[in-house]
């Protein structure tokens, strides 16, 4: 008698359940929770990778939502596809911890629509040019980080500077993303693209009286 098919994404849990991967998983929240601190308390999505274990940290504070990968859909506070079942611009923050590259287009542009004016995205990557990874996470997938930054741009996000995170070698305290050098290293394990929603500033027009060659006021 065939094998049943798993109902979860193929090779999800060997990359992401892992003493390496959940370790990295760790840091990045870590690195993010201080990053966070300094914001706005407004909603928030938080895209966590699949795995088969619930990862065990604190999520940060209400109103938000927390959903991972699950057979083509997501679960997780609420079960849904894309596009999400949100209105536009409710969110402050979105977190996508190394989300798949099949649906990105889709994925990148919801997350633009439900992102309020100054909202941010917080995108974190595997390093593919990270000696950590290439020891101890080869099953991790990696993405260049070019094709999410022209699609970030292409919906009209202002990408700041790549930050680098993580260790570099070992799984050492002295190594988290916080530490002296800290966004510095590329060749840390994890790369994170930030990306924020800014609108235009309406601009009034000038009053009469200002305008070059106007006629002086009676």
């Amino acid at each position: 008698m065939p094998v049943a098919a798993p109902s979860r994404q193929p090779g999800a849990s060997i990359r992401f359940s892992g003493k390496e991967a959940q370790w990295l998983l760790a840091e990045e929240r870590r690195w993010l929770a201080t990053q966070l601190a300094a914001r706005p308390a407004r909603p928030w999505l938080w895209l966590v990778p699949p795995s088969e274990s619930a990862p065990d940290w604190v999520t940060p504070p209400p109103r938000g939502l927390l959903l991972r990968p699950e057979g083509g859909v997501y679960a997780g506070t609420v079960r849904c596809g894309l596009p999400l079942p949100l209105p536009s611009e409710c969110l402050g923050d979105v977190v996508l911890q190394h989300p798949g590259a099949c649906n990105a287009g889709p994925l990148i542009e919801e997350c633009a629509r439900v992102l309020v004016d100054g909202g941010r995205l917080w995108l974190f990557l595997a390093n593919p040019w990270s000696p950590y990874r290439l020891r101890c996470l080869r099953d991790l997938p990696a993405s260049a980080a070019g094709p999410w930054q022209k699609r970030l741009r292409d919906e009209g996000l202002q990408v700041d500077m790549t930050r680098f995170i993580g260790p570099c070698w070992r799984m050492l305290q002295d190594d988290a993303g916080d530490g002296p050098g800290s966004g510095v290293s590329p060749l840390r394990a994890c790369r994170v693209i930030v990306a924020e929603k800014r609108g235009l500033a309406p601009v009034a027009p000038a009053p009469r009286g200002w305008r070059h060659g106007a006629a002086p006021a009676a």
